[in-house]
């Protein structure tokens, strides 16, 4: 004969069994809801800054976009309002590229007008050391003759209203033989080959 199960074992396994999926399930959630605490929740948290962050930039970056397209369309209206005279006029001011037989034309119609003799003229374009990225520099030597203080005066006066950018940067003049040697300093556009 089987000798009776004790009471106390048995009750304890038909609760269990009565309970288990509510056990199991109490289990499982209290799993999860520490899963979450301990490990999605911060990942979410942080995730969530993160994208929130990122949105906030982006919106940022869309604001300077769009205020860089209202002014890029008010200079477009500006630009259009501009009279074909004065684009070629600001391109005498500093050319689109370095064409030494334009200078030399454009250096002795002023040398001409005063009624000047140029004498020797030298026209050589900077070292690349000395060449900002987008703008090129050409140095001019020019010794002219036939003037005096006073015409020397006026020769300046010619080369600072002249249109072409021009910066004188030494001078040396000789009374005694009314002559003058003028070292100056032109620019242009460099243009992308």
């Amino acid at each position: 004969m089987i000798p009776p199960r004790p009471k106390n074992k048995n009750s304890f396994n038909q609760w269990l069994n009565s309970y288990f999926s509510v056990i199991l399930a109490g289990i499982l959630i209290l799993f999860l809801g520490l899963a979450y605490l301990f490990f999605l929740g911060p990942k979410f948290a942080a995730t969530k800054d993160i994208i929130q962050a990122n949105i906030t930039e982006q919106e940022n970056l869309y604001a300077l976009s769009q205020q860089k397209l209202v002014n890029l369309r008010a200079v477009g209206t500006l630009y259009k309002t501009i009279k074909e005279a004065d684009l070629q006029k600001f391109d005498s001011v500093l050319p689109d590229n370095y064409i030494p037989a334009r200078l030399f034309g454009e250096l002795e119609e002023i040398i001409n007008s005063g009624g000047w003799l140029l004498t020797e003229i030298s026209i050589e374009q900077a070292p690349p050391e000395h060449i900002n990225t987008s703008v090129g520099q050409i140095n001019v030597e020019l010794s002219l003759s036939g003037l005096d203080y006073i015409d020397f005066k006026r020769l300046l006066k010619i080369l600072e209203t002249d249109l072409r950018l021009l910066d004188v940067t030494s001078v040396s003049l000789d009374s005694a033989s009314n002559s003058v040697t003028l070292m100056l300093t032109t620019y242009y556009y460099q243009t992308a080959n």
